[in-house]
């Protein structure tokens, strides 16, 4: 939330329309974002490799995959490994739980910080 406020100067200026705009992206990429790459990487992926490895390796391979598919959209290839650590994360999350819903859930509010702290615009 704090960090949240380095946009505030560039909202103080614009329509209620933009602001509205801005938010509905920003909700929708959210969501969207997150309920595919965790459909990907966490349901069909993790699954399927849990079938044919062991679950750890299934755990890494589907994790650091995940924060090298970062690279695609730019991301410095030391930050994307640092999404790898998300990907443990939310693939901890679908095991513990035996369920996706949950990892998507932290997913959508993960990217949800990110677009209202300016990192996705």
């Amino acid at each position: 939330m704090v960090s949240s406020t380095i946009l505030i100067p560039l909202f103080r200026h614009q329509e209620i329309s933009y602001l509205k705009s801005i938010l509905l992206f920003g909700i929708l990429f959210a969501i969207i974002n997150a309920t595919l790459e965790e459909v990907i990487w966490r349901g069909i992926m993790l699954s399927s490799l849990k079938r044919n490895v062991s679950t750890f390796y299934a755990v890494v391979i589907t994790s650091i995959g995940f924060g090298l598919l970062h690279l695609s959209i730019g991301i410095p290839l030391i930050i994307s490994l640092l999404f790898s650590f998300g990907g443990l994360f939310y693939a901890i999350v679908v095991l513990k739980t035996n369920s996706i819903y949950p990892s998507i859930v932290f997913h959508i509010v993960i990217n949800l910080g990110m677009v209202f702290n300016g990192w996705i615009i």
